[in-house]
């Protein structure tokens, strides 16, 4: 009987090992980059940083080990984007048998609703996340000062990637600002501009999505009545779905629909 696991190419076990870490979404993305090339032409490294959102380190490490596993004999770019692909579809199945779905409410105390806080969910997930947080509101405000503090420890800390999507977020940095803790490395932060066509139209999603597998979907504001008094109804999400949201969020910059707003550029 043929072992299966023996009688894999020794280069699709190489390529499983260098993409380990990488999220399904991710997986996808690179399958992409490599079945649209050329035979012998690989994605270059600035392609793979912009389209994977990865570190510089973590890509430099990724292009090496990629331009290895392009000397095995007779391996193409496209090879390399359907293992890909089977390996992001593979990631997907095993997660699946992890989805949970759970209802989060702010409300206030008197009426004794029976589920989870959005302020408490929001703060279990910050100190949870390991690698990465997405949190994308319409307004920050001093209210939100707890869960400000917990994700500036997470960055920290535990070095998790911070990124702030909002509305006009140039007129709310200075609060942001000052509930930052001036030891922690800032977050990156991006907004969306006010349309002169329309004053209506806005960035009003409240999201907060961490490590690309869970992610809550919220109407309630990152704000002391939106986190504590109003009422308010949102699901927490664990799933491999998550990382299309990711993907919306990452969308958003590289279309430009958000612009980066340095984090020293308080408007006073």
């Amino acid at each position: 009987m043929i072992d299966p696991v023996t009688s894999i190419p020794g280069w699709i076990a190489d390529l499983a090992t260098a993409v380990c870490r990488l999220s399904a979404a991710q997986l996808r993305i690179l399958a992409d980059s490599y079945r649209r090339n050329e035979p012998a032409l690989a994605p270059s490294t600035v392609q793979l940083q912009r389209n994977l959102s990865l570190s510089t380190t973590d890509t430099a490490h990724l292009v090496r080990e990629l331009k290895q596993i392009m000397t095995a004999p007779d391996v193409t770019c496209h090879d390399i984007g359907i293992v890909l692909e089977t390996l992001a579809h593979a990631r997907l199945v095993v997660t699946a048998r992890d989805e949970k779905i759970e209802v989060v409410c702010t409300a206030p105390s008197r009426l004794g609703v029976p589920v989870r806080t959005t302020f408490a969910t929001t703060v279990e997930m910050v100190q949870a996340a390991r690698q990465e947080i997405f949190i994308v509101g319409y307004v920050f405000t001093e209210g939100a000062r707890g869960l400000i503090e917990e994700i500036a420890v997470a960055r920290r800390v535990r070095g998790v990637q911070v990124t702030l999507i909002g509305n006009r977020m140039q007129y709310q940095l200075t609060t942001l600002r000052s509930l930052w803790p001036a030891d922690s490395p800032a977050p990156s932060i991006f907004s969306r501009k006010a349309d002169p066509s329309d004053d209506m139209i806005a960035l009003h999603a409240k999201l907060l999505i961490c490590d690309s597998t869970v992610a809550l979907i919220t109407s309630a504001n990152f704000s002391y009545h939106g986190l504590h008094e109003n009422i308010e109804i949102g699901v927490k999400i664990q799933s491999a779905s998550v990382a299309r949201l990711v993907e919306f969020a990452q969308a958003m910059i590289r279309m430009g629909e958000v612009e980066v707003i340095q984090w020293s550029g308080a408007k006073n």
